[in-house]
């Protein structure tokens, strides 16, 4: 095992220069007033802390974990059901399945969001008003990242050891009852993953809402962007590290919502 180890080595080099530098970095940027890429001139400063009573800031940050809550449900609702079908179906080519559902993930993101938007553009579809709508910008992030949630679901669920549901049967528990006590409690570490896989993307992209959007639905990634492009780093790393730490005490709190679940 000693041997081994020393092959970690590499990665935590690279995640201490990828991850550990810059937010020190960011952190750093947070106590000090700067132009734009001229640090220079940088002073030590706490102005970007006394601008966290800005309305537009937490009304960014509900909207996106308003958007990635949506996104997330409508996902589980989606990629449960697909994820079960094709993991207790008897389709030879589940594999091909699977690929078909991956396929457009290999097209450019970009593309395939600007794609939906000229489609809501469409002659038929233009007086829905679905563009600049929040209904919008939810459809096409679940479109964007229900094969994250339908993957994680259907590993668990094939690795699921079928005596215990045939058990449950003999015992004359109906279906119903035994997806209910059976499948899904041992199918929720699954969905944890997809959750957690779908949440972070949704709730801190800024390409879809730009878009799809257009401009009226402002997520803290846009929040993010726009203070990036003023060259404003100092309070733009501020949110960033702000967000960072939401997201992961939402991770924290559906992990333990979830253990408590587990334990009934």
């Amino acid at each position: 095992m000693k041997q081994f180890k020393k092959l970690s080595i590499p990665y935590f080099v690279w995640l201490l220069i990828l991850v550990v530098v810059p937010l020190i970095v960011m952190f750093a940027l947070t106590f000090v007033n700067s132009k734009g890429t001229n640090f220079s001139t940088a002073v030590a400063s706490i102005d970007s802390y006394k601008r966290l009573g800005d309305v537009s800031l937490y009304k960014s940050i509900w909207t996106s974990l308003k958007i990635a809550f949506y996104t997330v449900v409508v996902c589980i609702l989606l990629g449960y059901p697909c994820a079960y079908f094709l993991s207790f179906s008897n389709v030879k080519n589940k594999m091909l399945v699977l690929l078909l559902l991956i396929l457009p993930m290999w097209c450019n993101s970009m593309l395939r969001i600007i794609s939906w938007y000229k489609l809501f553009q469409a002659e038929g579809l233009q007086a829905l008003h679905l563009a600049g709508s929040e209904g919008a910008v939810v459809f096409v992030t679940v479109t964007t990242y229900l094969p994250f949630m339908i993957f994680p679901i259907y590993t668990v669920l094939e690795k699921l050891d079928r005596s215990l549901i045939e058990a449950s049967k003999d015992l004359g528990v109906s279906g119903p009852k035994t997806f209910l006590k059976v499948t899904l409690p041992l199918s929720l570490s699954g969905i944890s993953s997809g959750v957690i896989m779908v949440f972070l993307p949704a709730a801190t992209g800024f390409a879809i809402s730009q878009t799809i959007g257009q401009g009226k639905i402002q997520l803290i990634g846009n929040y993010i962007q726009a203070l990036f492009e003023k060259g404003d780093y100092n309070f733009g790393s501020l949110i960033s590290l702000l967000m960072s730490i939401i997201i992961i005490i939402c991770i924290i709190l559906f992990q333990k919502m979830q253990g408590k679940q587990g334990d009934k």
